[in-house]
This record gives structure tokens, C-alpha cells and sequence, in this order.
């Protein structure tokens, strides 16, 4: 899987912000305008500044640490930044690979209010990435807040669950 559209098997616009050549966001969607307007809602609530950029090296890079995250299990390290609420991120990439906690677990762990973590969550910087695809209702459901849509995130959970041969999940 070399490529952002054999790892989400469709096409999708990225945007990347770059902070001293360093990616510390990215945004994607269905559309240019979307994936900018996403983009925009992250910076403003982390209050970040940089480049947003896009190029094909970056897309490669995005997709090496996807493969990394996804299919090997490896356990992705914050960029240095400030992200606010940035506990929410630290405790949601502690959840093992192609396992799963609920919203409400997440929020214990993180010492924060559920209302406050789920504002957090739907500006995740780096998605996929800092695996919010690996969080379920109390009812053990996905919710749909992840931009590419509720079925990509099942995807997503699947192909870890798949290479940890565990059963998938229902949505």
C-alpha cells in the first residue's frame, strides 16, 4: 500500500500544515473546498499557525504512517505542539491496535467533559493517525463525526482488527 487510495480505497483531497518543514495537521475530504474548510476549523481551535501546503511527497509520507499505524501496529508520536486538549490525543493513541474503548472510557482517561472531548476529537490534527476510528458508543457502535464518513472509519477499524484477527464491529 503505497498510496492514500489503496489505503481508503477512494479518492480523497489532502491538505497538510507544515510548521518548519514538519507536518503538525492535515485535513482531507471528498472535496478541495471541504478539506480547506476543515482545515481552517482545525487551526483555529488549536490555534496553530504554518504553511498548508500539498504535494505528492506529502501524501507518500501520510501514507507511510498510515501503513505504519494501520497494518503494523506501531503507535504514532504527537509532533511537539501545543494541541488543545492535547491529553485527548496522548490517552486515544494509548488504545492497543485493533482495539477499541468507548467515548466515555476516553474521557475519564483524559480528565476531561465529554462535550469538550468530542469538540476535541472532530478537530483531531493528525486522523487516522491518532485513532479515532478506535472509539465506540456505549452501546459499541461508531459514531459518525470522522469527515470521510462513518463507513471509511469501519474500514479503517476493520483492517486493524483483520491483521490482529479479531472480529469486526458493527455499525
Amino acid at each position: 500500500m503505497n498510496s492514500l487510495k489503496e489505503i481508503l480505497g477512494r479518492r480523497v483531497f489532502v491538505k497538510f500544515l507544515l510548521q518548519n518543514n514538519d507536518v503538525i495537521a492535515y485535513a482531507w475530504h471528498y472535496t478541495k473546498e471541504k478539506t480547506l474548510n476543515h482545515m481552517r476549523r482545525i487551526m483555529d481551535y488549536h490555534l496553530l499557525e504554518g504553511k498548508i501546503s500539498s504535494s505528492r511527497n506529502l501524501e507518500e509520507w501520510l501514507a507511510e504512517r498510515l501503513r505504519e499505524v494501520l497494518i503494523d501496529g506501531k503507535r504514532f508520536r504527537l509532533p511537539e505542539i501545543e494541541y488543545k486538549n492535547r491529553r485527548v490525543y496522548i490517552e486515544l493513541t494509548k488504545v492497543p491496535h485493533g482495539e477499541t474503548i468507548t467515548y466515555g472510557e476516553l474521557s475519564k482517561r483524559a480528565e476531561i467533559r465529554y462535550p469538550e472531548m468530542l469538540v476535541t476529537l472532530m478537530r483531531n490534527p493528525l486522523q487516522v493517525l491518532i485513532p479515532c476510528h478506535r472509539l465506540l458508543t456505549k452501546r459499541g457502535t461508531l459514531m459518525g463525526f470522522y469527515p470521510l464518513g462513518k463507513e471509511v472509519k469501519k474500514q479503517l477499524l476493520e483492517m486493524e482488527m483483520k491483521s490482529n484477527k479479531v472480529d469486526p464491529i458493527e455499525m
